[in-house]
């Protein structure tokens, strides 16, 4: 950019930022202190392997208290909608001590009107664990059922987000996304440094109930420091996939909708220049309210697990929600169950071992105040490999049960409500407080394909 058209293009572009940002300067943060706190029981404290005691690891069971504090700011104004909140979490093992670890996760969702018909949603986290455990690693109802890695080292863990939406004409909409997620192991610890980004970009026509849409698709992912599928160890592994998929969305009441892709991806791994094309697609049921949710999803997709340093040719069923079991809330469930069949792919592109993940995680939450909330979770983990060496991900058996309490303060109910972006064709199910009715404005496309 030649010199003179500096000050030019920085004056246009602090003008633009404040026009997108309106009112953020005279609008107060609102700050919430979070505690939680737990003692619970698990059979597995290490998530040793079933071989454990070949490797020279016996399984052990024990009680643990989990502390942790937090806080949350939220900042909500005429256009825009921001949420960043910081978690510590301590999980100390009264019985083997040594076991014991510290994680800190921050993380900041932002909503944004930047203009009458383009709306923007920022999203971005960071998680610093000195030793991975699969206890409370995921929130109650997230559904995700990942291949965990067989050793529990020390890691940092980072990614962003975001996705702009254009709403062309009322019948026409588009948009586009991108996201990155890097992991590397930390303090001395020994694992994979994987670095991987997502590109997407689609179109759909909406009709009264339905919707139809084309969505192209790219990741591009990096792994140093890991290993082949045999357990070799290699330096570099780059891997390119590429596609697109079909999209339907169909809404069949007021609370119940589905969405159905389906498509091909090319699979290529550039370090030996082999490859092989795969289909791939899904399907997704969901009943949606203003108080909770339910969905049910199958979903055959390429994946790259950035804990483990691998990806995967995976088929995943998924069951997730939260209800109220009693009026405005006081009694909560959530729910999940995940299954995960995956194959390793192998650095000539062939399909290696086999890899199997079922999770069950079950929670039971008593609003006793509107600050403090008492509640009970159980959660089971299996997973099943043909891998039988470290540092592929063994097989192993996991139970644990919590019974703790959180409070906040202010309660949540006095908090901006976090963006949620509809599912619905309709998009009645959006959630972004304080921008007006769903009939208003731009809209984000609900959650196919993300």
């Amino acid at each position: 950019m030649p010199a003179r058209r500096l000050p030019r293009f920085l004056a246009r572009s602090a003008a633009l930022l404040g026009l997108t940002l309106g009112g953020t300067a005279s609008a107060w943060p609102k700050l919430q202190g979070v505690a939680e706190s737990s003692l619970g029981y698990t059979d597995n404290v290490r998530t040793t392997p079933e071989n454990g005691e070949e490797l020279g690891a016996a399984r052990s069971r024990g009680v643990f208290w989990m502390l942790s504090p937090g806080v949350v700011m939220a900042v909500q104004t005429r256009r825009v909608l921001q949420r960043l909140s910081y978690r510590y979490e301590y999980d100390f093992y009264f019985a083997e001590s040594s076991a014991s670890s510290s994680s800190n996760r921050l993380e900041y969702r932002g909503y944004v009107d930047l203009l009458p018909r383009v709306a923007l949603v920022l999203g971005a986290n960071v998680n610093q664990s000195d030793r991975f455990s699969s206890v409370a690693f995921s929130a109650p109802g997230a559904g995700a059922a990942n291949v965990l890695p067989a050793q529990g080292g020390a890691f940092l863990q980072g990614g962003a987000d975001e996705l702009l939406s254009f709403d062309l004409h009322p019948r026409w909409r588009a948009w586009q996304g991108a996201s990155f997620v890097a992991d590397t192991p930390i303090f001395d610890s020994d694992g994979p440094r994987t670095l991987a980004f997502g590109g997407r970009a689609g179109i759909e026509h909406l009709f009264l109930l339905d919707a139809v849409g084309l969505e192209a698709r790219a990741d591009y992912s990096i792994v140093k420091d890991g290993v082949l599928s045999d357990g070799t160890p290699t330096g570099r592994q780059r891997q390119l996939v590429a596609g697109a998929v079909g999209q339907w969305r169909h809404d069949w009441g007021p609370m119940i909708t589905s969405s159905a892709e389906a498509g091909v991806v090319r699979v290529r791994r550039l370090d030996t220049g082999r490859g092989f094309w795969s289909p791939i697609g899904g399907a997704t049921l969901a009943y949606v309210d203003e108080f909770g949710d339910v969905q049910l999803s199958y979903a055959h997709a390429v994946t790259t697990n950035p804990l483990v340093g691998q990806s995967l040719l995976v088929d995943e069923v998924r069951l997730r929600g939260a209800l109220p079991l009693l009026p405005q809330g006081i009694l909560m469930a959530a729910a999940s169950a995940g299954y995960q069949h995956g194959r390793l792919i192998a650095e000539d592109a062939t399909l290696a071992a086999r890899i199997d993940v079922a999770l069950l995680d079950l929670s039971l939450a008593w609003q006793a105040t509107k600050s403090l909330e008492l509640g009970a979770r159980y959660q089971h983990v299996r997973q099943s490999s043909d891998a039988t060496r470290p540092p592929l991900p063994l097989s192993f058996i996991q139970n644990n049960v919590l019974l703790g309490a959180t409070l906040k303060f202010p309660p949540e109910r006095d908090m901006p409500r976090a963006y949620r972006a509809p599912r619905r064709v309709d998009r009645t199910d959006e959630i972004r407080d304080g921008f007006g009715t769903s009939a208003d404005g731009p809209r984000v496309p609900g959650d196919i394909g993300r």
